[in-house]
C-alpha cells in the first residue's frame, strides 16, 4: 500500500506541474490536462482496489479495507458539489474548478490517513489554497507599497482603499440595509445552532459544522445576498424570531441566550469573512490586472471586473443577460450585448470603455494548497490564528 502511494504522489506531482505551467502560459487549463489527471486517477484507484481484493483473500499483508472506499465517495462527492459552488459563484473559471475536483480525488490515494475523510477534507484544501492565495496577494501589496511610498504614505492609502471600499459597499446596498441583513442572517446561524444542539443525524452533523455552512454561504454569496435583504424573508425572520424567543423563555430558558449568543459570534464572524475575503481581497486581486476595453475589444471570453459586472446586473437595458456571468468569461450573446449598449453611448460619452481584468493563473495556489494539506494535515488557519 505505501508504495501504490508513493506511485500515486509521484504521478500527482508530474501531472499537477504541467497544469500549473500551462496555465501560467496560457492562462487557461485545457480539458486534456484534466483528462490525463482523471486517467492517472482511476488507474491509481484500480491498482488500490486491486491490492484490497488481493489482501481481504490473505495474498497482501498492507492493503486499504473496503471500509476506506466508502469514505472516500463520500469525500468525492462533497468535492464535487464544491467545485460547482465554485464555479457556479463565479469565483473559479470552469478548468480552476475541475483541476481542484481532481485534485482533491488524488488527496486520500496519496495519504489514506488524512485528517478531514469524508466531510470535511475538501474544506482543509479550500482553506490552505485560499489562504496560500491571500497571503501572497497581501504580502505582495504591501511590498509594492512600501516600494513605492514611506510607511506612513503606505498605510494612508491603506485605508483609503478600505473606505474606498466600505464606500462602495454602502453605495450598493445603502446603510438601510444593514439592519435586515443582521436580522436575516441572524435568523440562519439561530436555525443551525437549533438544529446543532436539538436534533441529531448525519445531515444535522453535517452542517452543525460551522465551517462547512460558511463555505457554502461565502462562495455563494453574491447569489444569495439579494434574498437576505428582501421583505418575505425579513416576515420569516421576524415570525420566527418571535415563535422561538416566546417558547423558549417558557421550556428552555437555560438555553435560549446560549443559542442566541452562538448565533451572534458566528453573524459577527461571518460578516467580518465577508468583507475580507469577498470584498477586499477580491479588490486587491483585482486591482493589479484592470484593463479597460474599447467597444472592438469586447469579444467572447473577456472577463468583466466584479464592479464592472455588478454594474451591467443593474442595468436594465441588458434584462438579465448576465445574471449568470461565469469566470470562464464574456459568452458570445453577452459581448455582442455589451458593444451594442457602448455604441450607444458613444453618443453621449466619446471613446466608452469597460472594467475588465486578466486571467490570473490560479492552479498554481490549488496545487500549493494540496501539498500543504498532505503534509500539514491540517489547514493553515491552525498556525495563523
Amino acid at each position: 500500500m505505501k508504495y501504490l502511494a508513493l506511485l500515486t504522489f509521484a504521478a500527482f506531482l508530474l501531472w499537477g506541474l504541467g497544469v500549473v505551467r500551462e496555465d501560467a502560459e496560457r492562462r487557461k487549463i485545457p480539458n486534456a490536462r484534466i483528462a490525463a489527471g482523471l486517467k492517472l486517477l482511476f488507474f491509481a484507484l484500480a491498482l488500490q482496489a486491486l491490492n484490497t481484493a488481493l489482501g481481504m483473500s490473505g495474498r497482501a499483508d498492507s492493503f486499504l479495507n473496503p471500509e476506506f472506499y466508502r469514505l472516500l465517495a463520500g469525500h468525492l462527492a462533497w468535492t464535487a458539489a464544491a467545485g460547482m459552488v465554485l464555479w457556479y459563484s463565479e469565483l473559479w473559471p470552469a478548468g480552476d474548478a475541475k483541476f481542484f475536483m481532481v485534485a482533491s480525488a488524488f488527496l486520500p490515494l496519496i495519504h489514506p490517513f488524512v485528517g478531514g475523510m469524508p466531510g470535511y477534507l475538501f474544506l482543509v484544501f479550500l482553506i490552505n489554497t485560499f489562504i496560500a492565495a491571500s497571503l501572497y496577494v497581501l504580502g505582495s501589496y504591501v511590498a509594492e507599497g512600501f516600494r513605492s511610498a514611506a510607511p506612513s504614505e503606505f498605510f494612508a492609502k491603506l485605508r483609503g482603499d478600505a473606505r474606498q471600499r466600505l464606500a462602495a459597499i454602502a453605495g450598493e446596498n445603502g446603510r438601510a440595509a444593514v439592519a435586515p441583513y443582521l436580522l436575516n442572517l441572524g435568523f440562519i446561524f439561530l436555525l443551525q445552532q437549533i438544529l446543532m444542539k436539538e436534533l441529531s443525524g448525519a445531515l444535522f452533523r453535517v452542517f452543525s459544522h460551522t465551517g462547512v455552512l460558511f463555505f457554502f454561504m461565502f462562495f455563494l454569496w453574491d447569489k444569495i445576498a439579494p434574498y437576505f435583504r428582501s421583505r418575505a424573508w425579513m416576515r420569516v425572520s421576524a415570525v420566527s424570531y418571535a415563535l422561538y424567543f416566546g417558547l423558549g423563555l417558557l421550556f428552555f430558558s437555560e438555553r435560549l441566550f446560549e443559542v442566541v449568543l452562538g448565533a451572534g459570534s458566528n453573524v459577527a464572524r461571518f460578516s467580518a469573512l465577508i468583507f475580507v475575503g469577498r470584498f477586499m481581497l477580491e479588490y486587491l486581486m483585482e486591482k493589479k490586472d484592470l484593463v479597460y476595453l474599447p467597444a472592438a475589444e469586447v469579444k467572447e471570453g473577456v472577463i468583466l471586473s466584479a464592479a464592472e459586472l455588478r454594474v451591467a446586473r443593474n442595468n436594465p437595458v441588458f434584462e438579465g443577460a448576465f445574471e449568470d456571468c461565469f469566470k470562464d468569461g464574456l459568452s458570445e450573446e453577452q459581448a455582442r450585448l455589451l458593444r451594442e449598449w457602448m455604441g450607444r453611448l458613444a453618443e453621449k460619452v466619446p471613446d466608452p470603455k469597460i472594467e475588465t481584468v486578466k486571467g490570473r493563473p490560479f492552479a498554481l495556489w490549488i496545487y500549493a494548497g494540496a501539498l500543504l494539506t498532505l503534509f500539514l494535515d491540517r489547514n493553515l488557519g491552525h498556525y495563523i490564528r
